[in-house]
Order: structure tokens, then sequence, then C-alpha cells
């Protein structure tokens, strides 16, 4: 039994004030897990007991897990035209858009990007270039943290070119992990660094990826433990194009070659049915032999690349992400819609699609996960001292 579980169980049988504290822990745990996520960080204040639950890692972790059943999608808009006309709108099971305020932070440039979602946390790039500021969010809390500065600036000799982003989780050390490439004027290699909740700090990592670099403005898919993003040849390898990978756990980078594509077509990266899958689709208002089709292919582990499926839509669409690892996200000029590739069926998403906008939506879960990582003991005994000291029981 850990540590943290014995403590908890310890603190519940403290003679609270409450007569439903007497239950059974396993029943005041299974009743809180069934409220809502403010219901809960309310009843922190009730007892040192509760709170000591509510924090616990177990108590979290079996709140995402319960989570986890209802995805939403949180959508971020932008009016390149008028910048101020942004935002970001959350989809949940009732099909219906419920639009997400910001939390109070200064001094913005511009609308906060989103690098990625992952149980329940966004990280935000709040720079107006380059990923030079980072905040990491939890709307369900509304609590937030500004992470630190990374350390890979620019100089006048040395100059940035393009900057790449991917956020995810690292299973093995319950640890969020922000990875910043950096690729520098007049230089084929790329630079890494690595921000990770559990230091608190960034750190340079070889990034080992050799000539290529990774397309524009693309930030990463996660898939169980590992970061992909989609990077062009440069320099000897021009003509290439690759998967680079980079392992939250092992801290490796490395690169793999694509199937053979249409020279005409676009890529994306997805993750589909807890594998890396490529998405291959005409851009919009480019004539390519692909027409209107799509076509999915799929990363097996020591096979290589599958072409699963290739299918025809009514009008060019092209791909935005994935939804419970299952479904595409499409969006078309004036529509999103879901895609099952098993059954081949579409379902119209009700968000709000305008012309002159750039959209990015991800799949979303309401949690209580805490935006310093993983909720420690030290943290929840400096809360106790500070309730002892008011009195609390």
């Amino acid at each position: 039994m850990s540590r943290k579980r014995s403590r908890s169980q310890e603190a519940m049988t403290t003679n609270d004030t409450s007569a439903v504290s007497s239950f059974p822990l396993v029943i005041i745990t299974d009743i809180l897990l069934q409220l809502p996520i403010k219901s809960i960080i309310r009843f922190k204040c009730v007892s040192k007991s509760w709170l000591v639950l509510i924090k616990s890692s177990e108590f979290v972790t079996a709140h995402l897990n319960r989570s986890i059943r209802n995805h939403s999608l949180i959508v971020r808009y932008y009016n390149h035209a008028f910048g101020n006309d942004s935002g970001l709108t959350l989809l949940r099971s009732d099909l219906k858009q419920h639009q997400v305020e910001l939390p109070p932070l200064e001094g913005l440039s511009t609308f906060p990007k989103i690098v990625g979602s992952c149980n329940g946390l966004l990280c935000l790039d709040v720079s107006s270039a380059f990923g030079m500021a980072f905040v990491l969010w939890n709307p369900a809390t509304n609590e937030f943290k500004g992470l630190p500065t990374p350390s890979l600036t620019e100089s006048r000799l040395k100059m940035f070119w393009m900057v790449s982003l991917g956020f995810g989780f690292n299973q093995d050390t319950n640890d969020y992990v922000l990875v910043r490439i950096v690729n520098f004027q007049a230089r084929y290699d790329a630079i890494a660094e690595v921000y990770s909740t559990s230091t608190g700090k960034w750190k340079e990592v070889a990034a080992g990826t050799g000539s290529c670099v990774i397309y524009g403005g693309q930030d990463a898919v996660a898939v169980k433990g590992v970061l992909h993003w989609i990077a062009n040849g440069i320099g000897v390898l021009v003509n290439e194009k690759f998967v680079v990978s980079y392992d939250m756990n092992l801290e490796l980078f490395w690169r793999t070659a694509m199937p053979e594509l249409p020279t005409d077509c676009y890529v994306k990266a997805l993750s589909y049915d807890q594998s890396l899958a490529l998405a291959v689709y005409p851009g919009l208002g480019f004539r390519s032999r692909l027409s209107n089709r799509f076509e999915l292919w799929v990363m097996n582990e020591g096979k290589g690349w599958t072409r699963t499926f290739n299918t025809a839509f009514e009008r060019i669409a092209w791909p935005v992400g994935s939804f419970r690892d299952s479904k595409i996200i499409m969006k078309s000029v004036d529509q999103f819609f879901l895609f099952n590739p098993k059954t081949k069926r579409n379902f119209i998403l009700p968000i709000d699609s305008g012309m002159g906008y750039s959209y990015k939506v991800f799949t979303h879960v309401d949690s209580i996960v805490a935006v310093n990582g993983e909720n420690d003991e030290k943290e929840v005994e400096a809360q106790i001292e500070g309730m002892v000291h008011d009195g609390s029981n």
C-alpha cells in the first residue's frame, strides 16, 4: 500500500464533524467521484481528511478514468483579418457549443495557441512567435501556471528559422512534457529542449533528426508516450518526407521514412486505433490526382506502414484531428464532421465554421489534474497546515 493511500485512510478516521464522514472511505470516494468538478473543489474545505482524499493521486486518477468516458472537443478559432475576433468553444456530448473564457493572463499580444490537450490540461503558447512563452491551464478547475522561459533563444548571429512544439503525458513517470524543437537559420540540424512538470525546468536534448525540418506551424500528435511530427528533408534529403518522433520516457528522437505517396498531396499525423496514422489528402484549391479522395496509412509495429482504407468525399475535406482514437475530425469549406473509417459514415458537427478563420480542434476531458504536475504529499501537507491555523478540522 502506498504512503499516500495510507495517509488518506488515516486522515479519514479522524473525528470529522460531518456525519457523512463516518461512512466507509470507499463510499465517500464513490460519492465524490460522481459530483461536478466545482462541487469537488468546494469539498476540499470540508475537513483535513477530505482535502487529503481529493488531492491524492489515487483520487485524481480515478476521477480522470471516469471523465475519459465523456470526451469533448475544444475548438480554437482565429480570424486572420480581425485578430480580436478569436476564442475557444467547447463542444460537449449535448452537442451544444459552450464558450470558454481564458484565465486572466497578462500582457497578451495575440490570442493564445493550443499546443496540446492531455488529461484535462491545455498547454498554451502565449508568445507572439517562435514559442517563447507557455502556460499550463486546466479549464475545469481554472488553475493555470506560467512556465519558465525556454533556454534556446536567438541572437544577432543566431536567428530562428522554425520552431515546432509538442505536448504529452509520460505515463511511466506520471509527468507532463513540453517539447520545443528549434531550427536556426543557415543550419540544417535542429536543437531540442524539453520541459517537464516534475522538474519544473527546461533541459536541452540531442535532436538527432538529421537534415530535415518539421512543417511550419505544426504541433505534435501524441501516441502511447511518443510525440510525432511530419518533416521535410533538406539539403541532401530535400526530396524526402519523414516522421520525426520523440519518446518521452527514453528521451530519444528518431525519424521514420514515410510510405511512397503522391507528390501533390498533403499529409497530417493522427492518433488512430492506438497507433500513429498518416492522413493523406488534397489541398484546398490545389489540383491533385487525389481529387477529393482521402487515404489513411497506419504504422504497424514491426510491419511498417499499411494503407487501411481510401475513400472519396462529396467535396474536398481535410483532417484536423482524431476523436476517441476511432474517428477522424474533418473540415470542408463550410462545415466540420466526424468520419468513421470503419463504417465510412459521416456525422455533422454543430461547430460554427466561417470564412477567414483558422481552426484547431482537440479532444478534451474535464479533470481535476493539477497544473503543477503530480498531486504530491508536500503540497497537501502545506494546505492542511493552513487549515489547522484557521481552526478547521
